[in-house]
């Protein structure tokens, strides 16, 4: 016979379920949308950053993103740079882009200036846990209802739904979930493996795989015969708030092993199916500054 506490707790975790199904629901009806996001991350070497960034998203997978304020204030980077090229087109911001800009404009020059790059470049994930692709909100829903459905099937952590409501009487759903920060696996890498590979293969960010390997400098710093740590979960605590009207994500806040504060997104607006265009997605857009 189930027990009064286990009754309670598969009552809340269906409750949470049945909410990020909704999640889901209202996420498949989106086309294109345009968001700001304020973003704090925890880097790997324990640092924090904050930024305001713009992202323009239209199905199936084009990008548009713009650092409105924090390091790289002004840079921009769009993804795909075309249908055939599945590499991501950027420009620094300030004088570093402007300078960049003015040498893209001299012939011999433009080999040096690195505008093209694949989003896996290591020089690119080391300031920021997850490429322009990764943090979008499609791929944000299904990598924490993937996590929720994985730990409900397993029983493992406690998740709970409440509803919070702020002085200004506007409520929302907030999920509160812990999970086990020990349950995951150890990989042994392999010859011609790299960290994108072995997160691919277990459907984990890279960067959570560095983080929780804190021995790993550099996400370069594989030989085979290595042993890897990846997590089952993105994190061992976290705190969803969802949007009643939308149904949409409205704020995250993601914290590591040690309680300490991994990532926050703050979604100060998300504009859905704006009827985008080609034109959003194009560096001769005359509104960008590539």
């Amino acid at each position: 016979m189930a027990t009064a506490a286990s009754v309670e707790q598969a009552s809340d975790v269906e409750r949470v379920l049945a909410l990020m199904h909704d999640v889901e629901q209202a996420w498949s009806g989106v086309s294109d949308y345009i968001k700001v996001v304020e973003k704090t991350e925890r880097l790997v070497n324990g640092t924090m950053t904050r930024q305001i960034v713009q992202i323009k998203f239209q199905r199936p997978n084009r990008y548009y993103f713009q650092v409105l304020e924090g390091p790289k204030k002004g840079s921009e980077l769009i993804y795909p740079k075309s249908a055939d090229e599945p590499v991501a087109v950027a420009h620094a911001g300030g004088f570093a882009g402007g300078f960049s800009r003015f040498l893209k404009k001299t012939v011999l020059l433009r080999r040096i200036v690195p505008t093209e790059f694949s989003l896996q470049d290591p020089n690119v994930i080391g300031g920021q846990h997850q490429t322009v692709v990764d943090s979008s909100l499609g791929n944000t829903i299904h990598r924490i209802s993937d996590n929720l459905r994985t730990a409900a099937e397993l029983g493992e952590g406690q998740m709970r739904v409440e509803q919070e409501c702020s002085d200004t009487d506007e409520c929302m759903y907030r999920i509160d979930v812990e999970l086990p920060a020990t349950a995951g696996q150890f990989h042994e890498v392999k010859d011609g493996e790299s960290l994108w590979t072995i997160a691919a293969q277990y459907d984990c960010p890279m960067y959570v795989i560095w983080y929780n390997n804190p021995k790993m400098k550099k996400p370069t710093d594989l030989q085979p015969g290595h042993t890897v740590f990846v997590p089952r979960y993105y994190a061992s605590q976290g705190r969803i708030w969802i949007s009643p009207k939308s149904k949409l994500l409205s704020k995250l806040e993601i914290f590591d092993r040690r309680g300490n504060l991994y990532e926050r997104y703050v979604y100060a607006s998300i504009q859905t199916n704006v009827g985008l265009t080609d034109v959003d997605f194009d560096t001769e857009n005359p509104d960008y500054g590539f």
